[in-house]
């Protein structure tokens, strides 16, 4: 099976003999291809960057390619790498997440002083996710990702009861919209959200990506509290910024063993291949998961 294949199979509820592979983001372009995007002009950038995908997927076996946040973006690499790769529509907007540093404070005396001007808030932003999904629907997008960070390296971004209050119910209602819409939802979310993700989970979300080991998630333990939902990711980032490669190759194995083979999961790092990786500390992750997955098989 193509990795779209597998994919396909994953979002449709069943179990590949080997996980499917993509990253969220790729950002190691030059140090991979030699294609320095940001010396493009926008006409030569926009056609590099379909390169690339092209290559990840002929050359690292990836099940799907970013569409972005964008309608037109979607529209226009569903054109391109539509015939071999699922492209999903990315959404950052449709319920409250973890606010930038600026914002933190205001935040929180909004959650305590002004609660109903937040919910109101709360449901704009539900009501303009809507109509987002359905023009990215209309253009191709074949599931979604909702990068929503709830988590501090130590604790969700809010208490559980405010999460059961300002997030939750908005969130159930956006991943309803997307399913009514005929589309699954994977959702990102960096750090420990370990006291919330019954909540996530009771949401209706397809899959949850990352499963960040530097917010002490174990994809071990999350495996074994819910074992039919889609997992991605669990491959430490901070492994990768370095080139031990024994390291690397023991968190592949951690992540496939449990994640993982014979479960519905997708490989990939716990965030994404980010601008300074090292070329080799993603060739060894590639090639350690393509080593399991050949002895798998045969």
């Amino acid at each position: 099976m193509t990795g779209k294949e597998k994919l396909e199979m994953v979002l449709n509820g069943g179990v590949p003999e080997t996980p499917p592979h993509w990253e969220l983001v790729f950002q190691i372009e030059k140090e991979m291809f030699g294609v320095d995007l940001e010396a493009l002009s926008e006409a030569d950038r926009q056609a590099a960057q379909i390169d690339v995908y092209h290559r990840l997927v002929d050359e690292y076996d990836w099940a799907a390619i970013r569409g972005g946040y964008g309608v037109e973006e979607i529209a226009g690499v569903k054109k391109a790498l539509g015939h071999k790769a699922l492209i999903p529509a990315y959404d950052g907007g449709g319920v409250f997440y973890m606010p930038t540093g600026g914002d933190v404070m205001d935040f929180v005396i909004r959650l305590f002083e002004q609660p109903d001007e937040l919910h109101a808030e709360a449901r704009q932003k539900v009501e303009n996710a809507k109509v987002y999904f359905k023009q990215a629907v209309d253009v191709g997008a074949d599931f979604f990702v909702l990068t929503y960070d709830f988590g501090y390296n130590d604790a969700p971004f809010v208490s559980p009861d405010q999460y059961a209050e300002f997030v939750a119910p908005y969130l159930t209602e956006v991943v309803a919209n997307i399913h009514d819409l005929g589309k699954k939802a994977i959702l990102h979310s960096d750090g420990c959200i370990t006291q919330i993700l019954d909540q996530i989970h009771a949401t209706g979300v397809d899959g949850y990506q990352s499963v960040d080991p530097q917010g002490h998630m174990d994809i071990k333990e999350v495996r074994a509290q819910y074992p039919d939902w889609i997992l991605m990711g669990n491959v430490a980032c901070n492994m990768l910024q370095d080139t031990n490669q024994n390291e690397i190759r023991e968190s592949v194995r951690y992540c496939m063993t449990h994640g993982g083979v014979g479960k519905p999961y997708i490989f990939s790092t716990s965030n994404c291949i980010f601008n300074g990786m090292p070329p080799e500390s993603y060739k060894t992750m590639w090639d350690e998961y393509r080593c399991i997955a050949e002895a798998h098989v045969a």
